[in-house]
């Protein structure tokens, strides 16, 4: 019997090669994206298999209309996996007023989440949450700036909302103890993710990165495991097994801000008054 995974951010990149490997496996993929005509030309990519529906993780009435359609449609879901995310903005602010790498990369996915688990625990489903290892360079962080210019660099905005990924999955895991849905957290390393798109890429820009990133292979494996492994936990994340960025996959610990259980109550009860939703 085939399993139904809904994949974020997976018209391109390490999102469609996670799709790509899935559905070899009979899964039916769910592609979530803002983008119709991107998201359309991955779909025709993909094959049969695979199934596209719009998604703006900024605006909430997008993620409502997207659940809506999976409520609809797919009456149980096997896989969550949280990969869509922006890198490096410049300040922005949403319609919401949020900052935009918050409010796609962390307040989509806790949203997304939140709003699915009941779809998730019709099957014993597994959320799986992509981080990165910029979430290692996050230090201590203000959650009354969290939308404003202060203290903001693209950087250091992409590395904490890694790290608030990483939080979230740990809480969330916390939190579904008693019932039948897993969470686990991975990151791809440093990978040439550009390798995959559902077109003919005649040339891609180098950049500093280009000269010791990996494969595509190597960046989707850990994920692939922290969505087909047995027993998986929030509380390691899955990575390339040579300090993040080479290897086959491996378990290692997060930043250690994570395992700060005051810090993650704060950042959740503050998540979910900013979104006014909860458990």
């Amino acid at each position: 019997m085939s399993k139904t995974a809904i994949i974020t951010g997976g018209n391109k990149g390490i999102g469609l090669a996670v799709a790509k490997d899935l559905i070899s496996k009979n899964y039916k993929v769910i592609i979530g994206c803002r983008d119709t005509s991107k998201g359309k030309m991955a779909q025709e990519y993909l094959g049969n298999n695979a199934h596209f529906l719009e998604l703006d993780l900024s605006k909430p009435a997008s993620v409502l209309q997207f659940v809506k359609q999976i409520n609809t449609h797919f009456s149980e879901i096997d896989v969550l996996y949280n990969n869509a995310g922006l890198i490096y903005r410049d300040f922005e602010l949403t319609e919401e007023g949020y900052e935009s790498m918050i409010s796609v990369n962390y307040f989509g996915a806790y949203r997304l989440a939140l709003m699915l688990l009941e779809n998730l625990h019709r099957s014993s489903g597994r959320i799986v949450q992509v981080t990165s290892l910029s979430m290692y360079l996050a230090r201590e962080f203000n959650l009354d700036f969290l939308h404003s210019k202060t203290g903001f660099s693209p950087s250091s905005r992409y590395n904490l909302t890694n790290l608030f990924r990483s939080m979230f999955a740990l809480e969330l895991e916390n939190k579904l103890k008693k019932t039948s849905i897993s969470v686990a957290t991975a990151h791809p390393g440093v990978t040439k993710s550009r390798q995959s798109r559902p077109y003919e890429v005649k040339k891609i820009k180098k950049s500093f990165y280009t000269y010791f990133s990996t494969n595509i292979q190597t960046g989707i494996a850990p994920i692939i495991q922290a969505i087909e492994a047995d027993n998986v936990s929030a509380e390691r994340v899955y990575a390339p097994k040579i300090f993040g960025f080479y290897g086959q996959p491996a378990t290692m610990q997060h930043n250690k801000l994570v395992y700060n259980e005051e810090l993650r109550n704060k950042l959740w009860t503050f998540t979910a008054n900013e979104l006014n939703l909860d458990l």
